[in-house]
């Protein structure tokens, strides 16, 4: 691997990574692309998508929550944060994200597919007398 010495660089590289369907490697290469621009949302999402992708869903759930701090109507930061909520239990919250997603990006059909099965569960959770 060549000699990355600023965050642009790092962030190509570890999107590269992620296609790989190598997170963790692209983690940490993202980890150090923050240290330098630790308030840019392409970073924070991407280190989000990568924390995922690798099993950790808490440390994921933060990164986005930050890419949403650093730009509120940053559209797939608000579907990641969603499933997030939704492995961390919490599916009412994972909907809520979802409709904001896929009323942000509506040409997206993973956000409304997305939004579609977690309103069903939650129907069938209703129905049989669940919260």
């Amino acid at each position: 691997m060549s000699t990355m010495d600023n965050a642009y660089d790092l962030l190509q590289e570890a999107r590269l990574l992620l296609k790989q369907r190598k997170p963790r490697a692209a983690a940490a290469l993202l980890e150090k692309a923050k240290e330098m621009e630790p308030r840019r949302g392409s970073i924070l999402e991407a280190l989000g998508m990568a924390y995922y992708n690798s099993g950790y869903p808490e440390k994921a759930l933060r990164e986005f929550q930050e890419a949403l701090e650093v730009d509120p109507t940053n559209h797939y930061a608000r579907y990641g944060l969603g499933r997030c909520l939704y492995r961390a239990g919490s599916l009412r919250l994972a909907i809520g994200q979802m409709k904001l997603a896929a009323v942000m990006a509506p040409g997206v059909d993973l956000y409304r597919e997305t939004l579609r099965r977690l309103q069903n569960e939650l129907k069938k959770i209703e129905e049989s007398g669940g919260c």
